[in-house]
């Protein structure tokens, strides 16, 4: 996963108040128990952290597509995503809220041509509006 490895570390300190190798532990450590691709090309690999104090969530894309372990498959859509250890009902929650987002091809292929976050944030707000229709 060396592209977690990358993205980690891209953030200021505001957005993600946790240092990269923190980050990469532990969702190295979860991709081992289960790997978390939802097929389709979206993954989202996750974690809990003691350390923080609110859920965090990055997105990344990528045209060549990220290696999945024991996989022939790649994923483009990747969705990181940490929460606080104290709230474990809260991480199932927003797995299940960004997984909804992509019953949908509307939403993934509009993640898929994003080239700025106000893109990707558009792209997942018109995909929670469908969702609620």
């Amino acid at each position: 996963m060396e592209w977690l490895r990358v993205s980690s570390s891209s953030p200021s300190p505001e957005e993600f108040p946790v240092v990269p190798e923190l980050i990469t532990r532990v969702v190295l450590q979860r991709e081992e128990v289960m790997v978390t691709n939802l097929g389709n090309g979206l993954a989202i690999p996750h974690g809990r952290l003691a350390v923080i104090t609110r859920p965090l969530i990055a997105f990344a894309s990528s045209s060549a597509g990220i290696p999945i372990k024991n996989s022939i498959v790649r994923a483009d859509l990747i969705f990181l995503l940490l929460t606080p250890t104290r709230l474990g009902r809260t991480k199932p929650q927003l797995l299940a809220t960004i997984e909804a987002l992509f019953n949908s091809d509307y939403v993934s292929d509009r993640l898929r041509k994003a080239l700025t976050p106000e893109e990707v944030i558009e792209a997942i707000r018109a995909g929670q509006e469908v969702g609620t229709d």
